[in-house]
């Protein structure tokens, strides 16, 4: 499947200009739909980006990391030289990925997209938590499909993001890398509340398959 990422810019939301920051080094753990979109997106927003693969050398992923302006290197690479690290591999191989690097995320700030479809629990940051108790975990990106980093508009209305994970200096750095996507970032709560955001995955396979409504199906928080 090819994935195609609009900008425009001249719709930026006001508050991804108030949170507007330095580069944030990041490193894309995964090059599937939703890391490939995601990387896209923060370069287009300026950040810095490499991609971390088990085969750095695949030439499909060079080509991609060339278009975009991000490079590739290993996963161990990646993660070392990245402030902020994000997976975006299939759920069920954290099993495997963070006892291997683990260790190096350790003062990271980590942000866990993937879904474990089909187990006990649909994230993995309990298994991330015990192989590196100092870093700050965020549970984002895993609610939606990759069609809303892609293009986060409809009509008028630009969706929302819904994401948990602790406050501080690394939530400003959460939300810009949200808000690179166009979406607007809404903290549930901290990690207590990944429930709420995990919850959201069920309802949009729900309404995306099940009742028909397709891919292109975003969520808007509305208050008054």
């Amino acid at each position: 499947m090819t994935t195609t990422v609009t900008d425009h810019p001249s719709q930026e939301p006001a508050k991804r200009r108030k949170h507007s920051m330095s580069s944030i080094k990041t490193a894309v753990i995964g090059s599937g739909d939703i890391g490939r979109t995601l990387a896209t997106r923060f370069t287009q927003a300026g950040h810095t980006v490499t991609f971390g693969a088990r085969d750095p050398r695949k030439q499909e992923l060079v080509d991609l990391a060339g278009r975009i302006g991000a490079r590739v290197t290993g996963i161990d690479d990646a993660i070392d030289s990245s402030d902020v690290i994000v997976w975006a591999i299939n759920g069920a191989a954290m099993a495997d990925a963070i006892p291997a690097h683990g260790s190096r995320l350790d003062g990271k700030t980590v942000v866990d997209a993937t879904n474990n479809i089909g187990a006990v629990s649909l994230n993995s940051l309990d298994l991330v938590h015990r192989y590196a108790p100092s870093a700050r975990l965020y549970r984002a990106f895993n609610s939606l499909g990759w069609e809303n980093f892609a293009d986060p508009r409809f009509g008028d209305t630009t969706g929302d993001m819904l994401y948990s994970g602790p406050t501080g200096d690394s939530q400003q750095t959460v939300e810009t890398l949200i808000e690179a996507t166009g979406l607007r970032p809404l903290r549930v709560g901290d990690n207590d509340k990944i429930k709420i955001v995990d919850d959201f995955v069920a309802l949009w396979f729900t309404l995306a398959f099940e009742r028909g409504m397709g891919r292109d199906l975003g969520f808007k928080i509305l208050t008054r």
